[in-house]
Parts: structure tokens; C-alpha cells; sequence
């Protein structure tokens, strides 16, 4: 027994003398992440510009109306929103002056989309013709940026509902 009590002490002591002994020993652990420029892009409606009269009110007064694009990007990120020519473009509608149509079969009824509350800035189709740039400050809330739009007075069209759809570009 006297043997076992020795053997153990001397083993307490071994553990003893290496945990006095223990060293450190220091580094770095290196920890990066590459955050994106990244957007979205939506139309939470449409653009809906209600009757046109082509007999009374619009014979002489064209029809205006007001939509929203949202736009989301990571903060800092600068885009620029273009809007196509629409689903049927008139004959010789380009993106410098796209000339939009609304359709009902056969029929068409023109129509323009601009980037300013006046209407006097077509809204184009590709960069430098008239697009709109948006530089994101906040990347959990979306930019509310208005469409406006207008029909021409005066159109002889046939009655019916009308419809055309704007594919929304956004360059970043």
C-alpha cells in the first residue's frame, strides 16, 4: 500500500510540474466577407390611366396618369432605370423617343411615359436616352420613383380595354 501511495504522489507531481510548465502560443484568425452591389426592381401596380373619352374630354385634352417603380440596392450602389419601348412599339419608336402603344387587338392607342411630374421628359429605353439614375442611401428600404404618363388627346380608337407591358431595366 505504501508503494501505491508513493507511486501516486509521485504521479500528482508529474502533473503538477507540466501544467506549471504549459505554454501559450498566439495567432490570428483572418475573417473577410465581400458584400455585393446587389438590386431589385418592382412595380408594386400599374400605371392605370382610367376612360379616355375620345368624343368629349380628350377629343382636345390629352389623358395623364402616375405609376411607381420601387427600386432596392445595397446602400452606395448607383443605377440607372431605363424603361423599353413597350409590347408594341409603333412603327419607327426607338429608345431616344420610344413610341409606346396600348393595344386591343388591332386597335392601338398611343400613350408616352415620362420621368418628370411635367411630362416633358420621355423616359427612354437604354443608357443616355433618357433614363433616370438612383443612388441607394438605405438598403432595407426601397426608392419610390414615379412614372408619369400621358395619351395624346384626340385618338380615334375603338371602345374596349387596352393594355401593354413596360419591361424595367436597371443597369448597376
Amino acid at each position: 500500500m505504501r508503494i501505491a501511495l508513493l507511486a501516486l504522489a509521485v504521479t500528482g507531481s508529474m502533473f503538477a510540474a507540466a501544467s506549471a510548465n504549459a505554454a501559450n502560443a498566439n495567432g490570428n484568425l483572418n475573417v473577410t466577407a465581400n458584400v455585393a452591389s446587389s438590386c431589385m426592381v418592382s412595380s408594386p401596380g400599374s400605371l392605370a390611366f382610367g376612360a379616355y373619352d375620345p368624343v368629349d374630354v380628350n377629343n382636345t385634352a390629352p389623358l395623364n396618369g402616375a405609376g411607381t417603380i420601387n427600386v432596392r440596392c445595397t446602400r452606395g450602389t448607383t443605377t440607372t432605370i431605363a424603361l423599353e419601348e413597350g409590347a408594341n412599339p409603333a412603327t419607327g419608336s426607338n429608345c431616344t423617343t420610344p413610341l409606346r402603344q396600348m393595344s386591343n387587338g388591332t386597335e392601338r392607342l398611343r400613350y408616352a411615359l415620362f420621368s418628370d411630374s411635367t411630362r416633358t421628359i420621355t423616359w427612354g429605353c437604354t443608357q443616355g436616352t433618357n433614363t433616370t439614375s438612383h443612388t441607394s442611401t438605405n438598403s432595407a428600404t426601397a426608392a419610390v420613383l414615379d412614372v408619369w404618363g400621358r395619351i395624346p388627346a384626340g385618338q380615334d380608337v375603338a371602345p374596349g380595354n387596352y393594355s401593354d407591358t413596360v419591361r424595367i431595366l436597371l443597369t448597376f
